[in-house]
């Protein structure tokens, strides 16, 4: 029973829900015709209202009239009283809001990076210009030197790009790479020509280049004292010989000027008369201490040899310069340009030999000296010896003596083959004994019983490491 009971009373509340609902829709609908359009009339006239819509209906399904009311159409003057309308607020339409994230820290814009198209230039129609590899005498050709990288001997292409970016070594079996030359020993093959003469008696001509700035007085008296130790040598095996005395001073009119008379400082002089010999060597080589404190040795002994080569040098003879400063040369020039110089005087380059007695280790307290660099290269290059000017005179002196006589019998080469190693051809046959090659001067010296027939010539094959970027 109050099951029944509960069941009917939901029906009656949906039911009086959807009347509600109904009248509100109808109410809606008039309020809106009206607001629309209020010439707009409701009814069943056709063309005047909008449409027939169905009389209101109580909750009990009657028709709800008012009497009194009457309209034009075709009610028969009943005008129908809509029910009152019951309002039902429609729930406000919620929407999203618009949920922004709030920014902490804006973005930081970078402009982006500006994308240029390549450049892209036009073919070249005519050939670069190629820029010409420094001279070295490569055999062949600049493409095929022989170099040594890293420790090893290999033979490697070498060429320098027209843009002049630098070298480029390549190995014949792998790519190019870029290549500074300090870094690789450019080898160059060398040939030497010399003929057999049994009959030359070992000529030497020998120059003196003395510093005459103001520190040298002491180191003048000991070259005068200690002479004879230099000079016996020579006497003892007759070799013949020419001296000639110059200064370092190239900076005035003494620059390259004889001191003396080098034709009382031979051979001959000396066997004739060995007193007064001594005595003008001793006189002449004190050469005095009021020439220029900037010493120019090897700008002197190339000056030398514009003024005298003509008159002083034999061209059978060899040629050695001695050095004796305490100071590094300061010569303007690169110390292979004056070595150029000095060994184009002679038909063979092996003949021309420089010897130093310099300032090798600066002395405790030295207050002028200074180690003379540039003189030791010049020696080391030709093969030629260096002594310390502070050690014993004597010794050196005679070293230097005994290392030019031994020359006399000795073909010398003019520059120290790359790891000593050579070729021996006498009359275009190899020879592989019967001689010794001395690597400190680079000579060849052929054994008692292995000395080749008169006029027979002699060929000397090596390689050299080629200076491409300069001396000292």
């Amino acid at each position: 029973m109050l099951l029944t009971l509960g069941k009917s009373k939901q029906s009656l509340l949906l039911a009086l829900v959807l009347l509600a609902f109904s009248a509100c829709k109808q109410s809606e609908f008039y309020d809106k015709a009206a607001l629309l359009d209020p010439s707009v009339k409701t009814g069943s006239n056709p063309g005047t209202d909008i449409g027939s819509l169905p009389p209101a209906t109580d909750a009990t399904g009657g028709t709800v009239t008012d009497p009194t009311a009457t309209d034009g159409g075709s009610n028969g003057g009943t005008t129908t009283t809509p029910p009152p309308v019951v309002v039902v607020t429609p729930p406000p339409v919620v929407t999203d809001p618009v949920v922004t994230d709030p920014v902490i820290n804006p973005p930081v814009v970078t402009n982006p990076p500006v994308v240029t198209d390549p450049v892209v230039t036009d073919p070249v129609v005519n050939p670069p210009v190629i820029v010409t590899a420094p001279k070295v005498d490569c055999v062949g050709s600049w493409g095929s030197c022989s170099v040594a990288c890293g420790g090893g001997s290999q033979v490697y292409n070498i060429s320098i790009p027209a843009s002049g970016g630098g070298y480029q070594c390549s190995a014949l079996q792998g790519a190019s790479q870029p290549c500074n030359l300090q870094a690789c020993i450019n080898l160059v093959d060398r040939s030497e020509v010399f003929t057999q003469d049994s009959t030359r008696d070992g000529d030497v001509d020998i120059l003196w280049v003395i510093d005459d700035s103001g520190s040298m007085a002491d180191n003048q008296d000991n070259l005068a004292k200690n002479f004879n130790s230099f000079i016996d040598q020579f006497l003892a095996k007759k070799i013949d010989f020419k001296m000639a005395i110059t200064t370092t001073d190239g900076t005035s009119t003494r620059n390259g000027k004889m001191v003396g008379d080098s034709g009382k400082l031979t051979h001959a002089s000396a066997i004739g008369n060995r007193t007064a010999f001594t005595n003008n060597f001793t006189k002449w080589v004190k050469v005095g201490t009021s020439g220029s404190g900037i010493e120019q040795g090897l700008k002197c002994a190339s000056s030398f040899m514009d003024r005298y080569a003509s008159s002083f040098l034999r061209q059978d003879a060899f040629l050695a310069v001695v050095f004796v400063s305490d100071e590094e040369d300061q010569s303007d020039k690169k110390v292979a340009e004056y070595l150029a110089k000095l060994q184009s005087v002679k038909k063979n380059a092996g003949m021309v030999k420089a010897y130093s007695i310099v300032t090798t280790k600066v002395p405790a307290n030295a207050q002028w000296e200074s180690v003379g660099n540039r003189y030791m290269s010049v020696s080391k290059s030709t093969g030629g010896t260096v002594a310390d000017i502070n050690g014993d005179f004597a010794s050196s002196l005679q070293n230097m003596g005994g290392s030019i006589v031994n020359l006399m019998d000795r073909f010398a080469l003019a520059q120290s083959p790359y790891q000593d190693k050579i070729q021996v051809f006498v009359n275009n046959v190899e020879k592989t004994n019967g001689f010794t090659f001395d690597v400190a001067t680079h000579s060849l010296k052929f054994n008692a019983d292995s000395v080749p027939a008169e006029g027979a010539k002699i060929e000397v094959r090596y390689k050299v490491q080629a200076t491409v970027l300069g001396a000292i």
